[in-house]
């Protein structure tokens, strides 16, 4: 005799609800489960009640626990941060699957490190500027250089770009920002900011190339200095409001271009005039700036060194080059205690484990809140103490 299929009873609009928080369809939804998309459509209407098993596969899909089903109503979240990325008007705030659980687990790890503070009675300590749109980018970078307590010798001097990702985050993270790194389609974000829900937060996009990973950095940054939360793909558009990405942008570059620094940079000096600068002498520069060529050009051009329009024709060879030496790149594994450190940052893993250490916390929490297996945490301990 085949087993009696149970059906639950749900709130069609927290089933609704759940769909859309990853931004998918109906159609969609009902390849997964192998039904049809009417079944799925009379799930919403409340015209017919979903199986348990049937419900167990939705929270899997759509990345939440199967408690949140059963809620009266959908549970009240903070605003997605705004959408900056230049796109068609109604284009923009579509996200794929992906970015939306990205700005979801932001929000969940932002909630997370707030509660773990509290209970530890830790006063949280954030000790970032403040900036507005008419201020000066220039004079802000130089404010902001000195908050981070970074020697321009010392940025010279650091083995590659890697190694600049690393310190700069530091740097941040000390300012009581919290820095996370998540997976993303890089042609929709490169990373955005959250500076409402008690601490300020900035994500970074795993799939970006490291040289823009530091450069989203202080782009992002410079969105919490001016308080306004974003999601950027940080390309400019006369229809932003208010030039924030331009302000943005200018920011970033000046603070990891210094302007007398670059200036006076010997390889400028032997060049005149600079509009027929080579790559191979933008490249150096670059890597002693631990930038892109791309930035150095635009500092060129802010500063008056080289004209828009030559600044444009190699910003779109540049493009052009990278488009046609674009492979499929292959990835690559990542051992789990590095990735959660990678993903999560060393003030919250250290935070948690605290926490748990202090009997706050459970192993069980733990695992949850870091998304490990038990059988990581000693090698992610060993890791933090190499950090220290």
């Amino acid at each position: 005799m085949p087993r009696k299929t149970l059906e639950v009873t749900v709130e069609p609009k927290v089933l609704v609800w759940a769909r859309e928080s990853v931004g998918t369809d109906i159609h969609k939804v009902a390849k997964r489960l192998s039904v049809s998309v009417d079944t799925v459509a009379k799930w919403e209407l409340g015209e017919k009640k979903p199986t348990l098993r049937a419900l167990k596969e939705l929270a899997r899909f759509y990345k939440r626990p199967l408690a949140v089903f059963f809620l009266p109503e959908p549970p009240k979240e903070l605003p997605r941060p705004k959408d900056f990325r230049v796109l068609p008007e109604q284009e923009r705030g579509k996200l794929s699957k992906e970015t939306r659980l990205g700005l979801r687990n932001a929000r969940r790890l932002q909630s997370l490190a707030v509660e773990l503070t509290k209970s530890i009675d830790r006063e949280v300590t954030i000790n970032i500027g403040k900036a507005n749109l008419t201020d000066n980018p220039e004079t802000v970078a130089i404010r902001e250089r000195e908050r981070l307590s970074k020697e321009i010798q010392e940025q010279l001097d650091w083995k590659n770009s890697r190694q600049a990702l690393n310190q700069w985050k530091k740097k941040i993270e000390n300012l009581g920002i919290l820095v996370f790194q998540f997976a993303m389609p890089v042609e929709e974000v490169r990373g955005f900011s959250l500076t409402e829900g008690g601490l300020p937060i900035i994500v970074l996009n795993l799939r970006d190339s490291v040289n823009a990973r530091i450069f989203t950095l202080f782009h992002e940054y410079a969105h919490l200095l001016l308080g306004t939360s974003g999601i950027c793909n940080l390309e400019e558009g006369s229809e932003l409001p208010l030039g924030i990405e331009e302000f943005c942008n200018h920011f970033a570059g000046a603070v990891l271009v210094p302007k007398k620094h670059l200036l006076h940079h010997e390889l400028l000096k032997s060049i005149r005039p600079y509009s027929e600068i080579p790559d191979e002498y933008l490249d150096r520069i670059a890597t002693s700036f631990k930038v892109s060529q791309e930035v150095v050009l635009r500092r060129m051009e802010i500063l008056e060194l080289v004209t828009k329009d030559f600044y444009q024709r190699r910003r779109e060879e540049w493009k052009v080059k990278v488009e046609k030496e674009k492979i499929r790149k292959k990835g690559f594994f990542v051992q789990p205690a590095k990735k959660c450190l990678l993903e999560k940052g060393l003030p919250f893993v250290s935070l948690v484990l605290e926490t748990h250490k202090r009997g706050v916390i459970t192993y069980n929490d733990v695992v949850d809140y870091l998304s490990i297996r038990l059988k990581h945490l000693n090698k992610i301990e060993q890791l933090i103490k190499g950090e220290s």
